[in-house]
This record gives C-alpha cells, structure tokens and sequence, in this order.
C-alpha cells in the first residue's frame, strides 16, 4: 500500500491581499474526512490575525506548519524575519510547529542554517525546476536529509509528469489524468474558489491559474484522489513513521 503525503498552502488568494477561500475551509476538511487524509497545512501566519477560528479548526485534525508570516518571497533581507515571525506568531496562539515551506519554493543560500538556527525540524521549500526561479534538477527527488534538516523535496518536472500540484492538474486536464503520482501533493484552497471570485491582474500566469477553478477544480481533485490508492499523512507523520531513515 503507497503512502502518500498531502500538503495544502494556506495563504492570500490568487493575486490578492484577501482570503475569501478561508471560507471554503469546512469544504475542504469534509473531503479530507471522507477521503480518511491527513495533511500539513503550511500557513501564512499573519492570516490569524483574522482567521484563527478557522486555523485552528484545522489544527484540531491536522498539522499545522510555517508558510512564512506575510507570504513575500524570501530574499538575503526579509528570510530570517520571515522564518522566525512566523514561528512566533504560532507560538503565541499556542500552535506548534516543525516546519516550513518558503513561497514561491524560492529559498536563500543560508536557507538551512536559518531553519536550524530557529529549530525547525523539516523544509519543504525544494522545487527541482521552474523556468527562470531554481534549476535542481540532480536533486534528490524522495526526501532527504541536509544539514540536520529533513527536506521534502517538491516532485517539480519528474518526468514523464509535469507537477504535483493541483494547479497543474488544473491546467492540463483531462491529460494530467495519465500523470504519474508522486509522493507528495500540494493544493491552495483558492484553487477551489469560482473564477469570478480570482483576481486575474490580465497576466498568462494568472489565466492558466483560474483554468477549470471553483467546482471543476473540486471534481478534478476528487477524481484525483479516487485514482489514488493508499493513504494520505502529514509531513510530520512521515518524520514519525521513519525515524530509522533520520537517525542515519
């Protein structure tokens, strides 16, 4: 029986300083429920400034982990605040947390010693390739350990798929239908918001964005998931299920 993990980035939507798809939150933990998934959910901390009903709803079932604090991308000036506000912030509203996914997947050189110097256990901020951001491609495609850091590498252009993201499953269906399915999944809870509710800011990446949204984009996942077999957990229960792999 595969073992997958699913990973959902709570954060702004699309385009947008707002969070309407916090609405769509009880949405999204009832598919969760049907489908026996258990996830980590990597936060945009600032958003319990308004939304820590929700957040910690979420919390009650699942894991909750960093996003950074504003969802900026991170840079030699901002990385450090980022990473610690965020873990502060959870701290103060009593949420623990063991790890972090950078937005955008775009990471700095000290990526991991900030991430050890404020006591995360894990990252997944590892995207193999995107055109123009990161080229990895002789990375590790399975996690792997780095400085004392557990890395859940992002399965970014594993051939012959193109991504293991919603949005990707999004804008090439019905052919992302034959995609292989790799270890790990991410999905944004805007994805799931009607096309009239996403800013579109007239740019290409927002358009292919905002394709088969709303209630297509609920389908396509389920049909996801039904061609699914095994289960679903979080980063952390990974961590727990292979602690022989970490004490390497």
């Amino acid at each position: 029986m595969n073992t997958r993990i699913m990973t959902v980035d709570l954060e702004p939507d699309l385009r947008s300083r707002t969070c309407k798809s916090m609405e769509l939150i009880p949405d999204i933990l009832e598919i969760f429920d049907q489908y026996n998934i258990k996830g980590t959910f990597f936060t945009v901390t600032n958003l319990l400034e308004r939304h820590e009903f929700e957040i910690k709803e979420i919390a009650k079932k699942h894991e909750i982990a960093s996003h950074s604090h504003t969802h900026n991308w991170l840079t030699k000036n901002n990385s450090e605040w980022e990473m610690k506000k965020s873990l502060e912030t959870l701290r103060e509203y009593k949420i623990r947390c063991k790890g972090f996914r950078a937005p955008g997947f775009i990471t700095t050189k000290n990526h991991f010693e900030l991430l050890k110097k404020y006591g995360y256990d894990y990252d997944a901020s590892m995207a193999r390739f995107f055109p123009g951001r990161y080229s990895r491609l002789t990375m590790p495609s399975k996690p792997f350990v780095r400085r004392g850091i557990v890395e859940f590498p992002m399965p970014t252009f594993v051939p012959p798929s193109i991504n293991a993201g919603l949005s990707y499953l999004k804008l090439f269906h019905p052919v992302s239908k034959v995609f292989p399915k790799p270890y790990m999944f991410y999905l944004h809870p805007w994805e799931f918001l009607e096309k009239k509710e996403l800013i579109n800011g007239r740019s290409l990446v927002g358009n292919l964005l905002q394709r088969n949204a709303g209630k297509k984009a609920i389908k396509i996942f389920k049909n996801y998931l039904d061609r699914c077999d095994g289960n679903w957990i979080s980063c952390e229960e990974w961590m727990e299920n292979n602690k022989n792999f970490l004490n390497k």
